[in-house]
């Protein structure tokens, strides 16, 4: 209706949405004009700022430095005033993501070790009368023969010989790697289990090796460093003869003599004497076992206890061992296998018969506990031993039924025998390999601490117990003393 009024004809019309037209692009000229000032006075103090904040010299109030990887992010590389973008390397990008996540990783690592070292339980007396078993150098591989080649006709004969493939034999991957011994590798070992309150290291002797020899006297030097002892496992065979024997003994006496080797006071004898472990003694003739017997030895001129007088603690398997080395004069016997059920000695039940069949003719019974056994094979070489650790209790259960039967002895197995699966050493989490989860890595010698301590506590209590009229028997007496 305006538009009829005020319009009279079209081209006035015209004339008037022309105007209308220019306004508009006039007023839009303006607004952006004004925007593009504001936006270069905001782009202007933002450099300023920045500028203002990565340049030490201008702002001598802030303490901290920036650091340089942040200036090289603000600076970027130009020619010509134009800047260039960073090329574009795929490789070098993933390579630096998975050197970031190995970093990350190592420091995990390193504070998971230190909030398990400051939280690990200890002991700080070191008791005699548990022995552990102690493995150097660790066999971390064994060798495995493959089959030959199918020939392509029945009565053709393989021209070559296939070679033996080395495995790793450990079901577990341990914490310091595929180690070799060492002083400081033997220090740390040592410092572990006296930590655990054990006070005697079990070695396997084999003599004749001078690598061995070498090995052996650097252990019983540094033994003494860490308050610990050590002692001689003598492997032997129903086949070998007297002199073998009397060999193996003549170099072990050449051992005896050192500070850091384990002696006992005995009080029936009056004497200090070694300690020596015997592994397979039931395997002994009578001939030669009876060479062992006190009486005759220390008058005839071929008695072994000529040689080395001590205390030989035998290794049984079925109940008839045990009265088997009675004869053949061993002072004691030890189970050796820490597997639940496998044999008449290492089964937990049977230890209260054990131990008071060797009280009745004076002898010691020495159990054997171990945290479990697990080998890498696929068909273990002692049959089917195989004992899982189920988180500990079955550690726990060995050590609870040996302190009750008020044993005086102790030993565990082991501290690094890998390739059976018994150790109580540290362990690394790692694919295709068994660990101590749920659980730190240092679960077992924290579990060994607690029942050390356990049966350090029984036999305080019950040598406190005892009265004139009823002494500890051989099984009770503290302080390195057998009856």
């Amino acid at each position: 209706m305006l538009l009829k009024k005020y319009v009279k004809t079209r081209r006035k019309l015209k004339i008037l949405l022309l105007l209308a037209i220019v306004a508009l692009l006039v007023i839009t000229i303006i607004v952006l004009g004004s925007s593009g000032r504001n936006a270069a006075i905001e782009l202007l103090l933002d450099e300023r700022f920045i500028a203002r904040a990565y340049r030490p010299g201008d702002q001598p109030q802030v303490a901290e430095k920036p650091p340089p990887v942040a200036v090289a992010l603000l600076q970027p590389q130009r020619e010509n005033g134009v800047i260039v973008p960073e090329k574009y390397d795929e490789q070098k990008i993933k390579e630096r993501i998975i050197q970031s996540k190995i970093d990350l990783m190592k420091q995990q690592q390193q504070r998971d070790h230190e909030a398990e070292q400051s939280s690990r339980t200890t002991l700080d007396v070191v008791i005699s009368a548990v022995h552990i078993f102690y493995t150097a150098p660790v066999p971390w591989y064994k060798s495995k023969k493959p089959p030959p080649p199918p020939a392509e006709h029945p009565n053709d004969v393989p021209l070559t010989t296939p070679r033996p493939v080395r495995i790793l034999n450990t079901a577990f991957y341990p914490a310091l790697g595929l180690y070799k011994p060492s002083g400081s590798l033997l220090a740390q070992h040592f410092e572990n289990i006296r930590s655990c309150g054990i006070g005697v290291l079990i070695l396997s002797f084999s003599g004749g090796k001078p690598a061995e020899a070498a090995l052996l006297h650097q252990i019983l030097e540094l033994a003494p460093q860490h308050n610990l002892s050590v002692t001689f496992e003598l492997s032997v065979a129903g086949n070998q003869s007297v002199e073998f024997v009397r060999q193996q003994l003549q170099e072990i006496a050449t051992y005896t003599s050192l500070a850091g080797f384990y002696k006992v006071w005995s009080q029936s004898r009056g004497v200090s004497l070694p300690v020596l472990y015997v592994s397979n003694a039931y395997k002994l003739s009578d001939s030669l076992g009876r060479l062992l017997c006190r009486s005759p030895s220390l008058v005839e001129p071929d008695g072994l206890r000529r040689i080395l007088d001590a205390l030989f603690i035998g290794h049984i398997r079925l109940k008839s061992h045990a009265d088997v080395l009675r004869r053949l004069c061993f002072d004691g016997f030890y189970s050796k296998l820490p597997s639940n059920g496998a044999v008449f000695a290492s089964t937990w039940k049977n230890w209260s018969y054990l131990k008071s069949f060797a009280l009745s003719y004076k002898m010691l019974f020495v159990p054997t506990v171990g945290p479990g056994f697990a080998e890498r094979n696929k068909f273990p070489r002692h049959g089917d031993i195989q004992r899982h650790r189920s988180n500990g209790r079955y550690y726990g259960v060995a050590w609870r039924t040996a302190i009750l039967n008020h044993v005086g002895f102790i030993n565990i197995a082991s501290y690094n025998n890998w390739p059976d699966g018994s150790q109580i050493e540290e362990v690394m989490p790692r694919a295709g390999f068994l660990d101590y989860n749920p659980g730190s890595r240092t679960k077992y010698l924290d579990l060994t601490a607690h029942w050390v301590g356990n049966f350090l506590k029984t036999r305080q209590e019950a040598a406190a117990a005892a009265s004139p009229a009823s002494p500890p028997n051989c099984y009770e007496l503290l302080n390195g003393t057998i009856c």
